[in-house]
């Protein structure tokens, strides 16, 4: 309850500002809570997919020994990507609700901007940068003129596929040469990014949680504690 409570704060005070700046008007209209919700959902299991002990050059290991400091990140990338791909699944076999198909990817663009505004130093961030540019140089996501970020629903989803695929094999490999090549090539703010990003300076980047039943209980004089006896 708490967990859900703390994400509508962060989507009424953060997400939908952020969508009104960053995304093309014909996409504001797709972003959802319930697309927003059910997606941090499934980043969260989804840590649970691809393998976590494997062998390499006969070698008994970990992904996490393996990627060393690159580890955190390509982890929290995957857990995003590989979401969204349980999503659509979940959406295509009848089990989640049909109009998630149009509002999943147009609620995670604009996740995206929020997630980046924590900072590229942050495991979440770069994570998120890698995808964003991904789905630009892939065609998944396009930029306008006015440089606003729009949804191609033709590419998201290959574009989804494609790359859970690339995180799983390099993590079932224990490719830490690659996972350094992506970091170093793909976990950048782009000019397009920023240009947006610099148009969000009046929006919060994250809230502020007030616990309010513990505020009146220090508020309150201190009882007699209770008999022990």
């Amino acid at each position: 309850v708490m967990l859900k409570n703390n994400q509508e704060a962060k989507f009424r005070t953060v997400l939908q500002p952020i969508a009104q700046v960053a995304l093309a008007s014909d996409d504001r209209q797709h972003v959802s809570f319930d697309a927003f919700f059910t997606h941090i959902l499934m980043h969260e299991l989804m840590h649970g997919l691809g393998p976590h002990n494997i062998t390499v050059g006969g070698r008994a290991t970990t992904v996490r020994q393996e990627f060393k400091e690159s580890y955190s990140t390509i982890e929290e990338a995957k857990a995003d990507i590989s979401g969204l791909f349980a999503l659509q699944y979940l959406v295509d076999h009848q089990k989640l609700d049909k109009s998630l198909d149009q509002t999943m990817y147009v609620t995670y663009l604009a996740s995206m901007f929020r997630s980046i505004r924590f900072g590229i130093t942050e495991a979440h961030g770069r994570g998120v940068a890698i995808q964003l540019n991904y789905f630009l140089d892939h065609g998944g996501v396009t930029v306008a003129q006015d440089g606003t970020f729009a949804v191609n629903p033709e590419r998201i989803k290959q574009n989804v596929v494609d790359l859970t695929r690339d995180f799983m094999t390099m993590q079932a490999v224990g490719d830490y040469a690659a996972a350094k090549q992506m970091l170093e090539k793909m976990a950048v703010v782009r000019p397009q990014t920023q240009a947006v990003l610099d148009r969000l300076k009046g929006v919060p980047v994250d809230i502020e949680p007030r616990f309010v039943t513990a505020e009146q209980l220090l508020s309150t004089p201190n009882t007699p504690a209770p008999n022990s006896q």
